[in-house]
Formats: structure tokens, sequence, C-alpha cells
């Protein structure tokens, strides 16, 4: 696919034609709004370096098309926006039930990536030690810390799994619009998980749901996160009762590790392929 917002340097090898693939790629390399550390426009080009180290399984049988990065306008979101959802149209206009995976960045591009899904019953799971359910950030209505809010405005449902840090305004409005969620503890976690089920799921994963052990190469990173294999967890039942419409992975700051984090986060984007390729769903 030609399009005139995508860069294709240092991409993986895809081997089929992007109308049939089965799962396409895309990098959104933009930091601009992050609110700690900074360094997330470098994550798209680690996780593919670190993707290439790993032992790939049963991967090269699965139809796989990697669109290379966006062309973002560093310090303008909405510019980058419209450029998102400018590649993402064509990417469906070309491949209708393609999966789309797209790696950040932080996490803003998560708005116009989901809002790019055109699905009535979308219902979107927010993996993240935050609920990014502010206002406004600093006065700014566009920001990794409101995304969830500007999501929910726009009357696509949320829950939420693995939060451990948010003010008493974002409580207030996960009560007033009803909105699920939990912490860490893995009775919660079970609980929140099972009432997922026969829905259409876009999952968002923030690597700082994760304990800052396992992945300390994240732009805001909090103690008491979960494990892999609880993450695994989460992920597998997901797809097991729903329909997955797409996978992202945002907020790697590969500069603030020895290479960790986003070696994770290649490993958990091949388990989620290899999981939704193989593994008996429900629907």
């Amino acid at each position: 696919m030609d399009s005139l917002y995508l860069n294709r340097n240092l991409t993986l090898e895809s081997n089929c034609e992007l109308e049939d693939a089965k799962f396409a790629l895309l990098g959104i390399p933009f930091d601009s709004t992050s609110t700690y550390r900074v360094g997330q426009r470098f994550a798209p080009l680690e996780i593919r370096k670190e993707f290439l180290e790993l032992e790939k399984k049963n991967f090269f049988k699965i139809p796989f098309y990697d669109l290379g990065n966006v062309e973002v306008v560093h310090g303008n979101v909405h510019e980058t926006f419209k450029r998102i959802e400018n590649v993402i149209k064509e990417v469906f206009e070309t491949n209708p039930d393609v999966i789309l995976l797209t790696l950040g960045g932080e996490h803003t591009v998560s708005y116009p990536i989901i809002k790019s899904i055109k699905n009535k019953n979308l219902h979107v799971l927010q993996l993240d030690a935050h609920m990014d359910l502010k206002d406004d950030y600093l006065g700014e209505k566009w920001s990794h810390a409101t995304v969830m809010r500007r999501l929910s405005e726009s009357g696509i449902p949320i829950t939420q799994i693995g939060v451990r840090s948010f003010d008493d305004n974002e409580i207030e409005y996960v009560k007033e619009k009803r909105i699920e969620y939990c912490g860490t503890d893995g009775r919660d976690i079970k609980k929140v998980i099972n009432k997922i089920h026969n829905k259409s799921v876009y999952i968002t994963l923030d690597m700082d749901i994760l304990d800052p052990s396992i992945a300390p190469g994240v732009s805001n990173p909090e103690p008491d996160g979960i494990d892999l294999n609880t993450l695994g967890y989460i992920i597998n039942k997901v797809i097991k009762n729903n329909s997955v419409t797409g996978f992202d992975i945002m907020e790697v700051c590969p500069t603030f590790d020895n290479g960790t984090t986003s070696i994770t986060a290649a490993r958990i984007m091949l388990d989620f392929i290899l999981s939704l390729s193989f593994k008996k769903r429900k629907v």
C-alpha cells in the first residue's frame, strides 16, 4: 500500500500482500504530550529489532504485512491524528478484515486508531496502570493522560485492568459513567475479565501495567504491577471469549533500559498473534 503518510524504512519482512494479510503492523513514533519520560518515538523501531531475535514458532505460517511507520508531526497532535486516520482508512479499504497491530508511541495515538475501527459494538479493554481519564492535563484536552476520557465521551465503552494511579476527579468520572475497572489483585482481575464476553474487543496495552521490575523502560512507571503470566491470562481469556478487532502496545521508552521492555513488548505481540491465530475461540 502506498500512502502519503507512511515511511516504510526498517520494516519487518512481510510474507504476503496487504490484501491477503491476517495481521498488519503499524508504527506510530509520537511522544509530544508525554508528562514524565519521553522517548516513545523510538519504540516502534526497537520493538521490531527485538522481534527479529525471538524464536517465532509457527509465526511464518500466518499472513503478515508490515506497513511501516506513520510520518507523524511532532508537536502537532491533530495533524498526527489526521495522518493516522488517513493511513488506517486506506488499510481497511484494502483489507476490511485485517487485524491491525500498532506500536506506539504515547497512548494518545490510541484515540484515532480506535475511532477508525468502524464497529458499532466495539468495546475497549485498557490494560494500564493509569486511568487516563483526566478532563485535561495542565490545560490540555489532548494528552496521554486524557485519551480514555476523550474515547469515553465519544460513546465507546471501556473496561480498565491494572489501574493503580488516579485522582479524585477520575474516580468520580468512572462512578458517573459506570466504567468497570480493577487493580492488580488476581481475584478482581478474574471477576472483571469474566464480564467481557461475546463482544468485539479492541485491546490497548500500556506497558506500565507490568511491574517496573519486568518492564522498567516505560514513560510513567508505577510499582506493584502485574506479571507476564497474568497479562497472558487476561489476553488469552479475552481472545477465547470475544472477537478481537485490534491490539496496540503503547508507552515503551527504549532509552530508559537496556532493551528489556522492548523485547518484552515484542514477545507480547508475538504471543498475541499466535494465540489469536491458533487458539479456539467461542466467537
